[in-house]
């Protein structure tokens, strides 16, 4: 069984929410992410974009391997499962995971309003937090997008 087919029956009778993004470097500002999305759904699922996909989309190879951000991630109290994204569409992750929210806000995480064209139809609501914590350390936030893009994509 794939990890997420595991998740399926897990989740019937709850508000599925679902977080995807890179998650590199973890800092502040993704567990403050991940928090307030807890605070808004029963259970919270992280996508982790895959090496090559995050490679694809910003320019650089995250910093940490896609397994290793994976094992962080699902260490985080406020998460109830992980799974791997292969690519950015989320339409596959939804009929997989069967989530109600998605959460976005992150700098390594889509859009808004490019989630709700993708998912437009599948009654998922989109939940845009904003506002988040950043960290405040000088050498992550030099590793951060939009201070040098190509050296990662954290």
């Amino acid at each position: 069984m794939s990890v997420i087919a595991r998740y399926q029956g897990d989740f019937m009778h709850h508000v599925v929410g679902f977080s995807p993004g890179v998650f590199d470097l973890f800092h502040v500002g993704h567990l403050d992410l991940l928090s307030r999305a807890a605070g808004r759904c029963d259970r919270l699922v992280v996508g982790v974009l895959a090496d090559e996909a995050a490679e694809e989309l910003f320019g650089a190879r995250p910093i940490v391997p896609a397994i290793e951000r994976m094992e962080i991630v699902s260490n985080v109290r406020y998460v109830s499962g992980v799974v791997p994204l292969a690519g950015t569409g989320l339409r596959e992750a939804h009929e997989a995971v069967g989530f109600q929210r998605v959460f976005t806000g992150g700098p390594d995480a889509p859009a808004a309003a490019d989630v709700e064209r993708e998912l437009a139809g599948t009654g998922v609501a989109v939940v845009a937090l904003t506002g988040l914590a950043e960290t405040r350390s000088a050498v992550l936030r030099g590793a951060l997008p939009g201070a040098n893009p190509k050296a990662s994509v954290a």
